[in-house]
């Protein structure tokens, strides 16, 4: 009966989009690609951000100027650079542009039918994953966790994609073995996390945060960002800020901490945050416009199995583990979360003691070999610049 219910649902969501699908085919049989314009999206149109904003942003600066963003109605986008085009997601633009651009690039997968884009000769498609270093399993890692018309987009998209990401041994890993991928991996790093290496520009980018919130400019800042869980229940993200916040402020032997909440895009519109955000000192920021610009401000990272940990460490900066579902949380992980170099807590009380007694030098000690030992990193801030020559190259 299940296997027979995929199949209905499967072949209504054909139908849904049958007339999208047909215009696509009558554009293509009027136009034709045109050399170096590109194509940009990220998670599911939602965002202006992550590795395509990072390599769009280069690529304006170098001089490249066919360069579109796709978004859904809706969607702020006051935060993109202004030379770059914006199309809304199903206009008749963007059934022209998906016909006609050279290559395309986004963060996460996508299915070509359900986007009405069907690639054909002269298209190239770049596949930027949204995370590098993982603690969660993903993809063919992490079958049972996956329904069935994911599956088949994952398996369709990998079957289009040219070129993926990699920034370390161990991701490079991963994808060979669960992306259902056969094409190139460029072990070049993660576009958006060049920014980490850019350290010139980490005041401003407090700056322009500290602004955007009305944040004191001397304030610490602590960035909450949990990752998202299946079902719409707040209470995993749940903590009592008032205490929190105390126990921070005697770490940081000042007053003046305000704690970011950011929860995962998957859970945008689909749970009510102002239960986490109702204390003082603390502001939701789940839709900010760019998730490391919010990393590079911040003095402290909390996260529950978010590969932002990882990502954070390229900053040294303190990051601690808070998960009241350690040991049931049903995706599974590439690691013991226990021998992690960021100290675990899984209670409240346990999370208090942890920033009470944290050591940051034996913290940066644990980092160094786990990055070298077990994780292969490869980051070196040139990213953008290696995918950039293989647009243009190409």
């Amino acid at each position: 009966m299940k296997r027979f219910l995929q199949i209905v649902a499967w072949t209504l969501g054909r139908v849904v989009k049958f007339p999208g699908n047909v215009l696509s085919f009558v554009v293509r049989l009027f136009t034709s690609v045109h050399k170096g314009r590109i194509v940009c999206w990220a998670h599911n149109f939602k965002q202006y951000g992550c590795n395509p904003r990072y390599l769009t942003e280069h690529l304006i600066a170098a001089g490249h100027e066919d360069v579109w963003w796709v978004f859904r109605r809706g969607v702020n986008t006051s935060e993109v650079d202004s030379r770059v085009k914006v199309v809304r997601f199903r206009s008749w633009r963007y059934f022209l542009l998906m016909a006609t651009a050279e290559v395309f690039i986004t963060n996460a997968r996508t299915d070509p039918y359900h986007i009405y884009w069907h690639k054909r000769p002269g298209q190239r498609y770049a596949m930027l994953w949204h995370a590098g270093v993982a603690l969660k399993r993903i993809e063919g890692d992490a079958l049972a966790g996956l329904g069935y018309s994911y599956l088949r987009k994952a398996r369709r998209d990998s079957q289009i994609c040219d070129l993926m990401i990699s920034g370390s041994r161990m991701h490079s890993d991963i994808v060979r073995r669960a992306f259902w991928y056969d094409g190139a991996i460029m072990e070049c790093g993660l576009p958006r996390n060049d920014i980490f290496f850019d350290v010139s520009r980490h005041a401003d980018m407090r700056k322009e945060v500290c602004c955007h919130y009305g944040i004191a400019q001397d304030s610490r800042i602590v960035l909450y960002a949990p990752t998202f869980r299946h079902g719409t229940s707040i209470e995993p993200y749940r903590l009592d800020w008032s205490r929190v916040r105390s126990h921070l402020q005697r770490m940081y032997g000042t007053e003046t901490v305000t704690v970011l909440v950011r929860l995962h895009p998957n859970l945008i519109g689909r749970v009510d945050t102002s239960p986490l955000v109702a204390y003082e000192g603390v502001v939701d920021a789940t839709l900010y416009h760019d998730m490391q610009l919010l990393l590079c401000a911040s003095d402290m990272v909390i996260t529950d199995y978010s590969s932002a940990m990882f990502d954070f460490s390229m900053l040294r900066r303190p990051c601690m583990l808070y998960a009241t579902d350690a040991d049931s949380y049903d995706r599974g992980f590439y690691f013991d979360i226990h021998n992690l170099p960021y100290p675990l807590a899984t209670s409240e009380e346990a999370l208090l003691d942890t920033i009470a007694n944290f050591d940051m030098e034996a913290y940066l000690c644990d980092l160094d070999r786990f990055f070298t030992d077990e994780v292969g990193l490869c980051e070196t801030g040139k990213a953008c610049e290696t995918l950039g020559r293989w647009i243009i190259d190409k």
